[in-house]
């Protein structure tokens, strides 16, 4: 999978989805990516993410989540699979993650963010024995249809050679689009 054909192949899917959720763009110190998301009924969404590593990686995920809030508090579970194709890391496979995350506004414009998604060695394929990923984030929202994400956060690959690939970590930035 070649990253030209990947963003073409998430930007023509999107035409769908996109006018149920939005759009979102990640910019992290090593990786960029493209997000679709849409709401399949009131109690359930889905994800498609695309991203890529400068190592010359490229990382793809679907993910289908149940809904739900509690109090002020609201977020999704569910479970993503993730593909991997990794050229210079020579890392390819990918796994199903299982996890969520969780939201907390503190005001019209401030909310706080964190996530979780974990893939055991028995759901891995390819190359990938397992599949860590976490995220901290305060979203601050632009505008009604708008929000950008400042944030820190790690996603790695346990390979069968032993070796961990550090898709991300550190800092991140999200701009979001709801559209």
């Amino acid at each position: 999978m070649k990253a030209p054909f990947i963003a073409a192949l998430l930007l023509a899917s999107a035409s769908s989805s996109v006018m149920a959720g939005g759009v979102a763009f990640r910019f992290g110190s090593d990786s960029f990516g493209v997000s679709v998301a849409g709401d399949m009924s009131p109690e359930s969404s889905a994800q498609l993410d695309w991203l890529h590593h400068d190592d010359d990686a490229d990382m793809v995920a679907l993910g289908l989540y149940a809904n739900g809030q509690r109090g002020a508090v609201s977020g999704r579970v569910g479970a993503k699979a993730i593909g991997l194709e990794g050229d210079d890391a020579d890392v390819n496979g990918g796994a199903v993650a299982f996890g969520g995350d969780v939201s907390l506004p503190l005001n019209e414009i401030v909310r706080l963010r964190a996530g979780l998604y974990y893939a055991p060695e028995a759901t891995g394929f390819g190359d990938i024995e397992g599949y860590d990923e976490w995220s901290v984030s305060a979203e601050f929202s632009l505008f009604q249809n708008s929000a950008i994400q400042i944030g820190y956060g790690s996603m790695d690959f346990d390979a069968d050679t032993g070796k961990k690939f550090e898709f991300e970590e550190g800092a991140f930035v999200r701009l979001q689009l709801r559209l």
